[in-house]
């Protein structure tokens, strides 16, 4: 459990003020790298500056130099290069010089300050500059700053004085050395973390991409809001709906005329009709329910379908007529369809788990395909419901009483086609004689 101290609870004016700070310089646009980076920055900036200060201070009050106060500049210029990045949000400057500072602080300090006891291991504060630089600007980044940690320090050791030269060299050959073993090991780390990364980042968006393929095979199989249940939920899933209009349709004697062909000819030619069935289905804003073999089932009214649903179904049907009478679509077959469309109460559900379907159950599924089994080829029979939502735009033939099974005789209305209206005669008016 980490120590209150070290990480104050959310809320804590410690734990605000600290976030403040690390935010500084934040922007809307920047990504988590960007931000990432900007944030190891500013805390490095703040660290290095709250050390100078309190190693500047010990050394005033033990050794009494003045020259401390003017060393001070160098992390006080760090707070105040904080403090504009705050307000311009720019970080062109910001980042070089910051770590310009922290390479120059402990060479400017060893030459205001002298070889004393105290500034003896002043040249392992230089590290700091590569260091957080190989945090902030990754691996390429920071070369440039290591080199010159480098540089600075041997030849800080080899310029001071002849009597203090061979110790100050050593402790600079020590500090390179050691530094460079740091140096190494971080950046091999960073380099690794960065390709672990790169890998988890591959694998999201694989797993992202499996995903979306995923939804769009659930909503070829599932209507869109019945797909979004099914995730959510793993109950079952049956619903009433008070009006529904349903049809069948089903390719006369497809069989037949399919037996002369091969299987892989029977199967391009089928799917070639369903699929443009589907478009159609898209187009009118009607819900595929299933195929069965050569019959197709709709329904309109489900869910998200159009305020007239019946309208949309009628011309769904004839639309699919005109499909199969294209001879250049059908291959120079000759198909026809039957279809059936009954309108009222349904319940619909998935059925499975493991291979689910949507599937839709009633009086008015079962009269819909009884209309559509029994109607001769190339008609459009629809029940009484149907029709009377249907009559004021669509013409329609006498109808007729047909048997069906468990029904006994019921009115059927063969659908012809949109109705035509004339329009209204131009009222003409003649100009008055004058007297």
């Amino acid at each position: 459990m980490p120590e209150p101290w070290l990480y104050p609870p959310p809320g804590h004016p410690v734990r605000r003020f600290l976030r403040a700070i690390l935010d500084i310089g934040a922007h809307p646009d920047d990504d988590d790298e960007a931000s990432i980076r900007k944030i190891r920055l500013n805390l490095a900036s703040v660290l290095f500056a709250t050390a100078a200060l309190v190693w500047l201070a010990g050394n005033l009050l033990v050794d009494g130099n003045p020259m401390a106060l003017a060393v001070a500049a160098v992390p006080v210029l760090a707070g105040i290069n904080l403090l504009l990045f705050r307000r311009h949000r720019r970080g062109g400057l910001y980042g070089p010089l910051q770590l310009g500072l922290m390479l120059t602080f402990p060479f400017a300090a060893q030459a205001l300050l002298g070889p004393t006891p105290a500034t003896a291991g002043l040249p392992v504060w230089a590290i700091l500059a590569p260091t957080a630089g190989l945090l902030c600007l990754g691996g390429k980044g920071s070369a440039p700053w290591f080199a010159g940690f480098v540089a600075i320090t041997l030849a800080a050791g080899a310029l001071l004085p002849t009597t203090a030269q061979p110790s100050a060299l050593a402790l600079a050959c020590h500090v390179t050395l050691v530094a460079l073993v740091i140096y190494v090991q971080l950046r091999f780390a960073m380099g690794q973390r960065n390709k672990t990364r790169e890998r988890l980042a591959d694998a999201h968006r694989q797993l992202r991409l499996a995903q979306e393929r995923s939804e769009r095979l659930l909503l070829n199989i599932l209507p869109a809001p019945i797909a979004a249940r099914l995730k959510d939920n793993t109950s079952t899933i049956a619903d009433g709906h008070p009006e529904v209009v349903v049809m069948f349709a089903d390719i006369v004697d497809y069989t037949r005329i399919a037996s002369g062909m091969t299987p892989k000819a029977v199967f391009e030619m089928l799917n070639r009709i369903f699929c443009r069935f589907d478009e159609l289905c898209e187009q009118h804003g009607l819900e595929r329910i299933k195929t069965i073999g050569d019959g197709y089932m709709v329904a309109g009214g489900l869910h998200a379908h159009p305020i007239e649903p019946h309208a949309a179904m009628a011309t769904l049907a004839l639309d699919m007529q005109a499909t199969l009478r294209n001879h250049d679509f059908t291959d120079g077959l000759e198909l026809e369809v039957r279809i059936g469309i009954a309108s009222g109460p349904v319940v619909g559900g998935v059925v499975g788990r493991a291979k689910f379907i949507y599937d839709l159950w009633g009086d008015t599924v079962n009269l819909a395909f009884r209309l559509c089994t029994e109607g001769e080829p190339s008609t459009i029979q629809c029940d009484s419901r149907a029709f009377e939502r249907l009559h004021g735009a669509f013409a329609f033939a006498k109808p007729i009483l047909l048997m069906l099974k468990g029904k006994g005789y019921v009115p059927v209305y063969r659908l012809q086609g949109p109705r035509i209206f004339a329009a209204p005669a131009a009222t003409v008016i003649q100009p008055t004689r004058a007297t």
